[in-house]
């Protein structure tokens, strides 16, 4: 009761400073912007795969030319940092503001549209395309913004270690969103079950790799098996080393989830299972690859094809709610058609993808479905090869 007392409180206190500081202050606070040409650019820093993403964007956009340039001035709430480690990173290139007095005094004025970037539109748009295609298709294959240090390198590699990673073993790293992250985000239809990601780890055990599986500690235990790592519930799991092990790996096998924009920020390629809704299957990151679950119509009894799907409003559902209203049923990706996502992966990291002049047919009669609107129209990535072999049927034409 106390606590919920003095939570009360501070949110009148804080609203009650936020009024009036813009309208003391903020007729100054607008000149300095323009003496100083300054703005306010506020990340979501509180998930890992916006503050991986976003920012990389932010910067890339400006390299590009692609947006005016300007001193960001970058607000950091301390309660609201998904991984201290990876703000570090971005720190090198922008001015991030920590200070918890500092960022709540300037507060107000990263809320005011004449002073802030707005960077909504790189990835949390919703009905509408988001820009990250446009900057990463321009930015091509220039090399990435990041790389591990060398110390963060050598404190990583001690921890693999003691995990029982041999030196000089390469590994893959894997993730599959639970309910335990966020169960109350109405979002549960994006999470799946981590066992159907074992015949993937088998693959790439029997290629002589390691798996290490990340996460938070309410994932459910993984079977023990032989050169696989379930570091989600180990002692060694730490902001640093989440980013380490993203960094690090071969590639990264993940689900849909923010998790997997990190690796590819660090030119490691990553691939993302049962992506949903069908909007954003193609991932935010370069190289990357997506492969959606499938809509089942109850009251049609049969699977929905993709050009129905994108020419309606279920492209973009985005809670829980909205799927059961429809009639519609989510279907995750199989074992075996995440096994097949994997062999194409670790194809693509090794740089030789197996593409046919059919796969590159299949793959532009898929993307052709998609247009200005759709999340990730123009988005560089690509569809899983083996997962639209299969479901050719759901193609126009197929």
């Amino acid at each position: 009761m106390k606590r919920t007392l003095l939570g009360r409180i501070g949110r009148r206190l804080e609203r009650w400073y936020q009024s009036l500081a813009r309208r003391v202050f903020g007729l100054p606070v607008l000149l300095l912007q323009r003496l100083f040409d300054f703005r306010f650019v506020a990340f979501t820093t509180g998930r890992i795969g916006h503050l991986a993403s976003e920012p990389d964007l932010f910067i890339k956009e400006g390299r590009l030319d692609l947006r005016p340039d300007f001193r960001e001035i970058v607000l950091v709430r301390p309660d609201r940092i998904a991984n201290a480690s990876m703000l570090e990173y971005w720190a090198q290139y922008l001015r991030i503001v920590r200070s918890p007095l500092l960022t709540w005094l300037l507060w107000p004025f990263a809320k005011d549209p004449r002073l802030i970037y707005d960077t909504q539109a790189y990835a949390t748009v919703q009905k509408s395309t988001a820009t990250y295609g446009r900057i990463l298709t321009d930015w091509g294959d220039r090399a990435p913004l990041l790389e591990l240090t060398s110390e963060h390198r050598r404190r990583g590699e001690r921890v693999l270690r003691e995990l029982g990673v041999p030196e000089g073993a390469w590994f893959v790293a894997a993730h599959c969103r639970e309910s335990g992250f966020a169960p109350k985000d109405q979002q549960n239809f994006r999470n799946a079950d981590a066992l159907t990601f074992i015949p993937a780890i088998e693959e790439i055990v029997s290629r002589g790799g390691w798996c290490i599986r990340l996460g938070d500690s309410t994932m459910k235990p993984l079977p023990s098996m032989r050169n696989v790592v379930d570091y989600a519930l180990s002692d060694a799991k730490s902001d640093w080393m989440d980013v380490f092990l993203c960094a690090s790996a071969r590639c990264f096998l993940g689900s849909a989830s923010g998790l997997a924009n990190l690796s590819p920020i660090f030119g490691v390629p990553s691939a993302q299972a049962n992506q949903v809704p069908l909007s954003v299957v193609v991932p935010c990151g370069n190289p990357m690859i997506g492969i959606p679950k499938l809509v089942w119509s109850e009251t049609e009894a049969r699977y929905l094809d993709f050009k129905g799907i994108f020419d309606s409003s279920v492209e973009s559902f985005r809670y829980d709610e909205d799927w059961d209203e429809a009639g519609y049923r989510l279907v995750d990706n199989t074992a075996d058609e995440i096994l097949e996502l994997v062999r194409e992966l670790l194809e693509y990291a090794d740089g030789a993808p197996g593409y046919t002049p059919d796969d590159e047919r299949l793959q532009a009669a898929f993307k052709g479905l998609m247009h200005d609107g759709h999340y990730s129209y123009g988005a560089p990535g690509r569809v899983g090869r083996d997962f639209l072999r299969r479901h050719e049927t759901l193609l126009p034409g197929g």
